[in-house]
């Protein structure tokens, strides 16, 4: 089973005919031990991490998409308060563009992940992460406008984190970018990664969020009407932190000498996905699939 974290360099087993790591031992070399769990866990966490990236990619078309084509921007502000404001054309402009393009991040990113995508379709797999690094340098100098302009999702007091986050994402974006024109392709993937889990932060806001909502049985340790408070800055800053460490924990584990940082991860990465899980089913009955409207 190759994992959707798998290496692209080789050194963790032999290259398959299309370049690709393969998870056969190199000849005459015992088996890692360990790598079969750390790749176990990884799919589980992609699998968690794919089904809610769609779910939210449907909610952001559903709602945001749909009241935009009925011309029913003012509709944003139901769940963005600051989301559409009269008579700022250009500050509604950034803000539609920011938030319809990351539903195309939510659904091609996940997909970039995939093995069997890097091997059996690279033309694909290419063409599709020339598009995501793009559209998620988009999205992230969209936030960084949205958030200048005072228009954030969170209250100001979370703005740097958050804005921290954006920065980051581009900054890998094109990294990736630049290491792939240069065919160092173990440097892309590493930079390609971290630009997933930082493209991701919105959608770990939202899902930790909705997990704190659901544990605390309503709002608590902040104020809905101000977006602040201790709990939105500990999720503002966790959404790129968390995964960001989780992801650097993984990199170093596939070159450790011993078995026992590879079980570590892969018991890490299960129990991540387990609390994922929990955040998106919240987040998908508690927020996203009551304000889809298709009509």
């Amino acid at each position: 089973m190759n994992s959707p974290l798998a290496r692209a360099d080789g050194d963790a087993g032999d290259r398959d005919d299309t370049g690709n790591a393969s998870n056969k031992p190199a000849s005459g070399r015992a088996p890692i031990e360990g790598k079969g769990a750390m790749q176990l866990a990884a799919v589980i966490w992609w699998t968690v991490a794919c089904v809610g990236h769609f779910i939210f990619g449907i909610y952001i078309v559903g709602s945001y998409g749909v009241a935009t084509l009925h011309g029913d921007t003012a509709a944003w502000n139901r769940v963005w308060p600051t989301g559409y404001i009269p008579a700022q054309p250009l500050g509604n402009l950034i803000v539609a563009i920011h938030v319809l393009l990351a539903a195309m991040v939510a659904v091609f990113g996940p997909l970039q992940l995939v093995p069997a995508l890097r091997r059996r379709a690279p033309w694909l797999h290419r063409w599709n992460g020339r598009i995501y690094a793009t559209v998620a340098i988009i999205v992230g100098l969209g936030g960084l406008a949205v958030l200048a302009d005072d228009r954030g999702f969170v209250g100001a007091s979370q703005n740097g984190s958050v804005a921290i986050n954006g920065v980051l994402l581009v900054a890998c974006a094109m990294l990736a970018w630049l290491y792939a024109r240069a065919r160092n392709f173990a440097a892309h993937r590493r930079w390609a990664l971290r630009l997933f889990v930082l493209a991701a932060g919105v959608w770990f806001f939202r899902i930790g969020l909705a997990a704190w909502i659901a544990i605390h049985h309503g709002i608590a340790g902040f104020d809905p009407g101000t977006m602040r408070g201790p709990a939105l800055s500990a999720l503002a800053l966790g959404q790129w932190i968390v995964p960001l460490a989780i992801l650097e924990l993984y990199l170093r584990a596939e070159r450790a000498r011993g078995a026992m940082a590879r079980y570590a991860v892969a018991t890490l990465l299960v129990t991540s996905a387990m609390a994922m899980g929990y955040g998106v089913y919240r987040a998908a009955i508690g927020m996203w699939l009551p304000a889809i409207h298709w009509q």
